[in-house]
């Protein structure tokens, strides 16, 4: 089975066992219902947990699991990631990607090659794509139509328009 990250855990939350996360998800109200489905890779399995509460407060989202009551039960997961199952996967309309399937994709502006995408970074103005670039610090794009001209998940290519600074 082939598993999707859709958060970080950052930390407990109370000391109930809730945790902050930091989702990696546009579909957050699809991933994290109250019944959900998630999984946690721990060492030895993947560790399936039911959602039993999400919520946000002040910025930050809070998920409680069935599995655990105690601060002292979740305290190892910080910095882990939280997954769905391949198969929970919805239908993306036209122009849409998910960000798992850009990552390692090779970028170029024209048809200079930049870099390879490291990963897609969630922020406040929306999704930025890390480019990792041989020999220089990463660059970062706005995954937008403004600055990205197309994506062919086919042959594995992003390109850019061209960006005054990046190169």
């Amino acid at each position: 089975m082939k598993y999707i990250p859709v958060a970080i855990i950052t930390k407990p939350h109370g000391v109930r066992g809730a945790l902050r996360i930091k989702p990696q998800t546009d579909f957050k109200a699809q991933r994290f219902f109250k019944g959900a489905s998630l999984y946690l890779e721990t060492k030895k399995t993947m560790l399936s947990l039911t959602v039993e509460n999400h919520f946000e407060q002040t910025n930050v989202d809070v998920i409680k699991f069935k599995e655990f009551n105690d601060i002292n039960a979740v305290e190892p997961f910080r910095n882990h990631t939280l997954y769905v199952s391949d198969d929970q996967r919805q239908t993306l309309e036209a122009d849409a990607y998910y960000y798992d399937d850009l990552t390692n994709l090779s970028v170029y502006e024209n048809q200079t090659f930049i870099g390879t995408v490291k990963r897609v970074e969630t922020m406040p103005q929306g999704a930025v794509l890390r480019i990792e670039r041989k020999g220089q610090k990463d660059a970062l794009v706005p995954f937008m139509k403004v600055f990205v001209e197309s994506v062919d998940l086919e042959n594995a290519r992003i390109t850019i328009k061209e960006i005054e600074g990046l190169l």
